[in-house]
């Protein structure tokens, strides 16, 4: 949810641009000696740092997450798709724009007509405004890199469990290679956990139930194994899982549902014998 907070400081921001809005508007017959409609230039500037902020807000509260809207490129609602465009697509590229012809502007004034500021007003709030501006797009830059990484590991991820996306799974849980958000993938961020495609296909253990003796709940879909269904019996210890279930389950993490223990790649396991046998060689 939006933190109160939030609208608090957002409200003294519309107060302080308002007065300054009214206060160009007053002098605004003084701003015409200069080289450059400055006056124009900074009117813009607020209303787009205003427009940034209802959007932003009307983002977070449609999306019941303030941080999630800047960040989730997959919103559901198409309003607020639409808001999200109009912040990437639309005002930061239009501030981005604005900000570095005011500077040339700004510049032009100081060089040429540095008397014509009207009511006392100093080169320096410019130059301080410019710095916030150029501060303010840094921010949102970086926002932006960060939903398009968390974007492609978003893509990244699908692309894992298309792999793992055969017959048997999509009979039991359905497509699970569309991903809503990044939040959809527990540690999306650090997929370390989890093991990947190629490395869960490659895991030992892959059987089909035959036997009325094998027959057991399955930890994760808590639905009995059943003979002629297709099942993972983890190597380390020995507990058999719809192959369906623990493929998911160890896209997620690597270890048993039911006790733990960490499941091991092939790679892993060389290195740990390596380092084993190194050891009894160094002692």
């Amino acid at each position: 949810m939006v933190d109160s907070k939030v609208g608090w400081n957002d409200g003294v921001l519309v107060v302080s641009l308002l007065y300054m809005c009214i206060d160009i508007q007053y002098e605004w017959d003084g701003f015409a000696s200069c080289r450059r409609p400055i006056h124009k230039w900074l009117l813009l500037s607020y209303g787009l740092v205003v427009m940034s902020r209802l959007v932003h807000i009307a983002g977070a509260l449609m999306s019941h997450n303030d941080s999630e809207f800047m960040l989730n490129l997959r919103q559901k609602s198409a309003i607020v798709r639409l808001l999200l465009s109009m912040m990437w697509l639309v005002i930061l590229p239009a501030f981005t724009i604005w900000s570095m012809v005011g500077s040339a502007w700004v510049w032009e004034v100081m060089n040429h007509t540095p008397q014509c500021l009207p009511g006392g007003a100093h080169f320096w709030f410019l130059i301080v405004w410019q710095a916030l501006s150029y501060l303010w797009i840094i921010v949102h830059c970086g926002l932006g890199i960060m939903a398009w990484y968390l974007e492609r590991r978003l893509l990244r991820a699908e692309g894992d469990l298309r792999q793992l996306e055969d017959q048997d799974l999509l009979s039991r849980w359905g497509q699970v290679s569309r991903l809503q958000s990044y939040t959809s993938v527990p540690g999306l961020g650090d997929r370390e956990g989890g093991l990947k495609a190629k490395e869960i296909a490659a895991l030992p253990g892959l059987m089909v139930v035959d036997s009325p003796m094998a027959m057991e709940d399955c930890p994760i879909c808590l639905t009995e194994l059943c003979a002629g269904e297709s099942a993972r019996k983890l190597s380390l210890c020995g507990h058999t899982i719809h192959r369906s279930c623990i493929d998911l389950w160890l896209f997620r993490r690597a270890d048993c549902p039911l006790c733990k223990t960490e499941v091991k790649t092939c790679d892993k396991v060389e290195t740990r014998d390596k380092s084993a046998e190194e050891s009894s060689w160094n002692v």
